[in-house]
Formats: C-alpha cells, sequence, structure tokens
C-alpha cells in the first residue's frame, strides 16, 4: 500500500478514535451541539461504530502482507476484531450507568421566546428535555446561537435576568 495513503488512512483512524474518547468523556462539559435534535440521538451510535471500525482497521494496517499468514498476523487480526468491540461495550456501559447522558436525552422545541436584537441568530427558547431512563421530562431555557447551520452554542439561562435593550420578546 502507498505509504502517503497509509498515512492518511492512520491518521483517519486516530482522528475518530480520538473523537469518541473526547466526545464521551468532555461531551457534557461543552456547549456545542447540534442543530438538528434527531441527528443529535444518533450521532453517538454512529460515532461508537466508526470509532469500533477505525480500531479494526489500524490492527489490519499493522499486519506485515509479505509475512503471510504466519502467527503474528493471525494473532494481530483476532485481536483487532476483540479490540474493536472495546467501543460498544464502553457505548453500552456509559448508557447504562449515567443519569440521562447528553446522548441519551430527547430535545423538543417548545417555543422560542426572545430573539437578540443585535443577531437573528442568537435567541432564547424554551426547550421540553426528556429522559427515558427516569421518564423525566423537564422544561429548560437555554440561550442558542448558530454558529453554523450544523451547531449551535447552547448554554441554559435564567429568564429573570434578561434585559429588554438586548433581547426583544418572539413573536409567531
Amino acid at each position: 500500500m502507498n505509504k502517503n495513503l497509509r498515512l492518511i488512512l492512520k491518521t483517519t483512524f486516530t482522528f475518530i478514535i480520538v473523537w469518541f474518547i473526547s466526545y464521551f468523556v468532555f461531551g457534557e462539559h461543552i456547549g456545542l451541539e447540534f442543530s438538528d435534535y434527531n441527528f443529535a440521538q444518533i450521532f453517538p451510535k454512529i460515532l461508537t461504530f466508526a470509532t469500533g471500525t477505525s480500531i479494526y482497521f489500524l490492527c489490519l494496517l499493522s499486519i506485515n502482507k509479505n509475512r503471510g499468514w504466519n502467527y503474528k498476523n493471525i494473532l494481530k487480526f483476532i485481536f483487532g476484531i476483540l479490540l474493536a468491540f472495546i467501543p460498544f461495550i464502553l457505548f453500552k456501559y456509559y448508557s447504562s450507568v449515567g443519569n440521562c447522558q447528553n446522548w441519551e436525552v430527547t430535545k423538543q422545541v417548545k417555543s422560542t421566546l426572545f430573539v437578540s436584537t443585535s443577531s437573528n441568530s442568537e435567541t432564547i427558547k424554551l426547550i421540553e428535555v426528556y429522559c427515558p431512563e427516569m421518564d423525566l421530562k423537564v422544561d429548560k431555557t437555554f440561550r442558542i446561537m448558530s454558529i453554523t447551520p450544523l451547531f449551535n452554542t447552547v448554554s441554559e439561562i435564567d429568564t429573570t435576568n434578561i434585559s429588554p435593550t438586548n433581547w426583544k420578546k418572539f413573536k409567531q
């Protein structure tokens, strides 16, 4: 295989693995989320699958074709399959242990309360957050700023501290 292609593949697979780790370890602490809440529900499953395949393909890339089917190559092949299951097990573990992790809740916009006077991309919305694990529905108020059509920055906000000079009521 071409050395440049091999380097690109290894870099891409490593990036996916690092993304998986950072998403599940630091994802709760970052106020960045997907604009489409339906996609946000399936993204962790896609990332978990991509991480499992990345681990497997990294193990396959370590196999030396010139040696054929010797015991080291067979062990790398089997070890790759076993290692590829780790992201799936971790995802299932994190889903069962956590109390309504960010990737487990369903969110639905109930209404837009305020719009920023300086930018239309910045709004304050009332969002219904549903946790299926605890069977709990909570209405929360979030300040949402659209970065791109794909991503928003989100932070919880108290509506009693909103100044009318910076925010105007949204009329539907």
